[in-house]
């Protein structure tokens, strides 16, 4: 993509030094929504470098950092995409229980958030409806609730964020085509610990434990994928029941 890629530890160091403008993270957003569509129309390469353009406006926007993060796993850069996806990760947990001087810097972070949770709900709903789109959505409707909820009360100076499932989901599917196992089932457990109906979620979870040996485990995160309403592999189903009949 041309530029090299800052990792989790500077991107932290560079948001605690020098704080983005709220002009900043306007105009990273262009390029963030560009991406986004770009993701949707399969031009990756694209869209890899829109992201990239807007986190070089924004080192603290999260939304881009993931955004790259996809579209690295899309162009089976894997490392890049877990230290993306890192990167975005720390930026969320670091932005738990974050304070601010007043109330109306606080309740503009919040309107803000709302702004963008509102484009990431388009981006998804001009996707083709699959189960994985639902997930999100879903997800992505119960944040800005909780944030809307936020604003109504209106009296807090701290923002009580976490790490989204979706994150949590795509770093650990980083991992598991990297080959680090333990790595990915850390984040996949992290994805149900925000959602315990996150179906793909328990999904992947058992393709791990199917990897690793450990049976029953499988079986268990199948069932739970299942009473979540995802729709499972077949062929993943059919592995497991052989594996428990051994």
């Amino acid at each position: 993509m041309g530029r090299p890629f800052v990792t989790a530890a500077i991107v932290l160091a560079v948001a605690a030094a020098a704080a983005q403008t709220p002009e900043d993270r306007k105009r990273a957003r262009i390029h963030n929504q560009l991406g986004w569509d770009q993701m949707t129309a399969e031009r990756v390469e694209d869209a890899a470098r829109s992201f990239q353009q807007a986190i070089d406006i924004d080192r603290n926007f999260e939304d881009a950092y993931y955004g790259l993060g996809r579209a690295n796993i899309a162009l089976k850069k894997y490392v890049a995409a877990i230290e993306v996806l890192s990167a975005c990760r720390d930026l969320y947990q670091a932005g738990a229980g974050r304070q601010f001087s007043s109330q109306q810097d606080a309740q503009r972070y919040r309107f803000d958030r709302i702004t963008e949770l509102d484009e990431q709900i388009r981006q998804v709903q001009s996707r083709p409806q699959t189960l994985q789109a639902q997930d999100m959505l879903r997800q992505l409707n119960n944040q800005r609730r909780d944030i809307q909820n936020a604003i109504q009360r209106g009296s807090s100076m701290a923002i009580d964020a976490t790490v989204p499932p979706w994150v949590s989901l795509s770093l650990g599917s980083a991992y598991f085509r990297a080959g680090r196992m333990a790595d990915a089932e850390r984040e996949y457990k992290a994805a149900i610990a925000a959602d315990p109906k996150f179906g793909e979620a328990h999904s992947n979870l058992a393709v791990v434990y199917l990897e690793t040996g450990r049976i029953a485990e499988a079986d268990a995160s199948l069932r739970a994928a299942t009473k979540a309403g995802f729709k499972m592999n077949p062929q993943l189903e059919q592995a497991i029941k052989d594996r428990m009949k051994n």
